[in-house]
């Protein structure tokens, strides 16, 4: 039976893909890779004493937005951004249109700040319009969702505060996609991943953040977010055939272990 067992076991843990030299290579460097996601911070609070500038380029601190008994969800991008940060940024203001009677400014603020020090206040405030315009609500509304960057440093202050991590790639920047719900305190609630966002999910964060709730880790998305990989070409999130292949070889090991367990203790049980 055992013998059966492990043979078993070797075969399926054969067909596992396994990482080539080339395929390392084609990724670039997977240490950058591996650097660049959420380590999630619940029930923390954020640097509330990070210092940015807006549109105007006047410095202010972010803990303006906080003490005003609302939550506030924070979305982090770059606003020359050719791709991943469009389509975050873009989900936001979806699922923002999505929710009639939960408005942002009334039940919650919405602050996006760019992680690169050098974009303009005019690039800001560009950006700023477009997405003011597409709410929902106008012009009522388009003062309750902020767009800012900082200095370098104060970028890092509150990248770091809420374990998102990123790193300049020639150009552009390799960064995850998600949005962080904070309590009106500045403590952080929940992560929310991708760049689509649950309209009911979203509600609930925001309503639990708003009473000084922290929610749980989005196990799901996380999985999600490991079978689905942003494809540049098509500027949307498709299927990592790869990705799929392992979680599916290790799910079926998994099933066929605990199998092959139950019928040992079954046949044990037997003689």
């Amino acid at each position: 039976m055992w013998r059966f067992f492990f043979l078993t076991v070797m075969c399926i843990s054969s067909t596992l893909p396994i990482p080539f030299t080339s395929d390392i290579h084609a990724l670039s460097n997977v240490n950058d890779v591996e650097e660049i996601g959420f380590d999630e911070k619940l029930a923390s609070s954020i640097d509330l004493d990070t210092e940015f500038h807006g549109e105007n380029g006047k410095m202010m601190s972010i803990s303006s937005f906080f003490g005003q008994e609302k939550p506030v969800v924070l979305s982090l991008a770059y606003f020359t951004c050719p791709r991943l940060c469009l389509l975050g940024t873009d989900g936001v203001l979806e699922v923002i249109n999505q929710m009639d009677s939960f408005r942002p400014g009334k039940d919650y603020t919405v602050v996006t700040m760019s992680f690169d020090p050098e974009e303009s206040p005019e690039v800001i405030e560009a950006k700023a319009a477009r997405y003011r315009k597409a709410l929902a609500g106008g012009a009522q509304e388009a003062g309750d969702w902020h767009f800012f960057t900082a200095t370098e440093e104060n970028i890092l202050r509150l990248t770091d505060s809420v374990g998102f991590r990123f790193k300049k790639d020639g150009e552009e920047f390799a960064h995850p996609s998600g949005i962080v719900i904070l309590t009106p305190e500045g403590v952080i609630s929940r992560y929310l991943y991708g760049v689509q966002y649950d309209p009911r999910n979203f509600k609930l964060s925001l309503i639990e953040a708003s009473e000084g709730k922290i929610g749980s880790s989005e196990l799901l998305n996380k999985v999600l977010m490991f079978c689905y990989q942003f494809d540049p070409v098509g500027k949307r999130y498709a299927l990592a055939a790869l990705n799929v292949v392992k979680a599916g070889g290790m799910v079926t090991l998994a099933v066929l272990v605990t199998f092959l367990c139950l019928m040992w203790r079954r046949e044990k049980k037997i003689h």
